[in-house]
């Protein structure tokens, strides 16, 4: 019976593959999840001034950009607690080289295969479901009434004014027209070679003054973490640390830019008294402040995906222990609007950008722009442990933002092959036991179909996770 037991245990044994980890959780075993913020670049340009009132124009450019979530901090999974007798495990585990951002996980572990397939085609379809179109940039904010507009430009008659460029471009570009005319029409040499002069003259002189009617403000957004009012004078400042704490607030309002006192007064684009105002500058000039919005009631894949959700609106909260409890988040698709001045309130209809009659007015500046935010998005787990009989593998791949490029999912029960591979066991046991005391050459048979035995069973493993894999006979 002694012999029995031990040829009984040698081909489970053999399924035994993971190695001894130790204590600690090697650095292969542990990765970041992404946060996206926002690197914004406003480029205020000045127009003209029409009654005193001078028209800026604002072109914004918003870039996502994904880092890794410190507040989430780094996830591990420790693999001593995935090791077993009885059953074979692997883990899989590849992040972005400079981030250490998960880019893909896999397992071959067993069970809750119904509740897997939900997370995974449920991403997919919340994925697809962006195709439907981004919803308008109207949301719950209530704008505050607007002060009446001031008269505020610099005197035109005054060099390097904004005004007063304006002035001198308009004059130089009807010189080089003129100049053109008369060159089209045909004149003597000399007054070609000179007014050919003249127009490239110009044309270098309407680009050095183009440059001083542009402002540009750099800032980067940490949605919920960075302070609403941004402070353009400090660009370079660093980040804040984000903790519990942070929120976005139910208007979804996440940044407000304004160029400062300090930046206008180089620009020279408006009169003294203006600049000296007490408060900021959007407070005597409205049309100047530039507001961007998380409109979080139309968004996708959110744990606030619910138009009726009042806000305000915080980070995804994950737990986390050694086991890997969750892997990855299902990414937040939530569209971004960037406004000058206050989102009007639900329903109402904001004027019109060119409407002569509101130069002060808010309006929005750009459509709605679709971004993924993996820090509002919902938790996911796949297990990574086991079972001895059955078998599932499944595998994610991820960009640095979080989304999921590729998701495999594999399922097989194999108790029945279980039942039947048991059964050889104890036969090939018996096999030995009654030639133990045979001849050296009906042993070395019966050492063969042990043998032959173990390498099935090592076949039939590899073949039943990963079919592509299995050897032939």
């Amino acid at each position: 019976m002694k012999f029995l037991h031990q040829a009984y245990i040698v081909p489970i044994v053999l399924l035994v593959t993971a190695p001894a980890f130790g204590q600690g959780v090697p650095l292969r075993y542990t990765w970041m999840l992404p946060k996206t913020v926002i690197d914004a670049t406003i480029v205020y340009t000045f127009d003209s001034c029409k009654n005193n009132v001078a028209k800026i124009k604002i072109a914004p450019t918003l870039v996502a950009r994904a880092i890794p979530d410190p507040l989430v901090g780094q996830l591990k999974v420790d693999t001593a607690p995935l090791q077993s007798f009885w059953v074979d495990k692997s883990i899989s585990i590849q992040t972005f080289a400079n981030s250490r951002i998960i880019n893909s996980v896999g397992s071959t572990p067993t069970g809750q295969g119904a509740q897997i397939i939900g997370n995974i085609l449920g991403g997919i379809v919340k994925i697809a479901g962006i195709a439907f179109g981004l919803p308008g940039g109207i949301g719950p904010a209530v704008a505050p009434p607007q002060p009446a507009p001031a008269n505020y430009c610099a005197d035109e008659n005054t060099k390097d004014t904004g005004p007063w460029i304006v002035k001198t471009i308009s004059g130089l570009k009807q010189s080089i027209s003129d100049a053109q005319a008369r060159l089209a029409a045909g004149e003597a040499e000399a007054d070609q070679k000179k007014d050919t002069a003249a127009v490239t003259a110009a044309q270098t002189l309407i680009t050095t003054l183009q440059e001083k009617l542009s402002l540009t403000i750099k800032a980067t957004i940490d949605p919920g973490v960075s302070p609403i009012v941004v402070d353009v004078d400090n660009a370079s400042a660093s980040p804040p640390v984000p903790n519990d704490n942070d929120k976005i607030p139910a208007t979804g309002l996440v940044a407000s830019i304004c160029p400062s006192q300090m930046q206008l007064t180089k620009t020279k684009w408006f009169n003294d008294a203006i600049l000296k105002a007490p408060g900021d500058s959007c407070t005597a000039m409205p049309n100047l402040k530039t507001n961007v919005y998380l409109n979080f009631a139309n968004a996708h894949s959110t744990m606030y995906d619910q138009p009726t959700s009042p806000g305000p609106y915080i980070q995804t909260k994950v737990k986390q222990d050694n086991t890997g409890a969750v892997q990855y988040r299902d990414v937040a698709y939530i569209p971004v609007s960037v406004w000058r001045g206050d989102m009007p309130a639900s329903g109402t209809t904001p004027p019109k950008e060119n409407d002569p009659e509101a130069p002060t007015n808010p309006f929005q500046i750009n459509p709605p722009q679709m971004m993924v935010f993996g820090q509002f998005g919902v938790p996911q787990s796949l297990p990574l442990d086991t079972d001895a009989f059955k078998s599932l593998a499944w595998q994610v791949t991820f960009l640095e933002d979080g989304q999921i490029t590729a998701a495999t999912f594999s399922s097989k029960a194999w108790g029945a092959n279980a039942t039947s591979l048991f059964s050889t066991a104890a036969s090939s046991a018996n096999s030995i036991v009654t030639t133990a005391t045979g001849s050296a050459e009906t042993q070395a048979s019966a050492l063969q179909g042990q043998a032959d035995l173990i390498y099935q069973t090592e076949r039939l493993r590899t073949c039943q996770t990963t079919p592509a894999s299995c050897p032939s006979k």
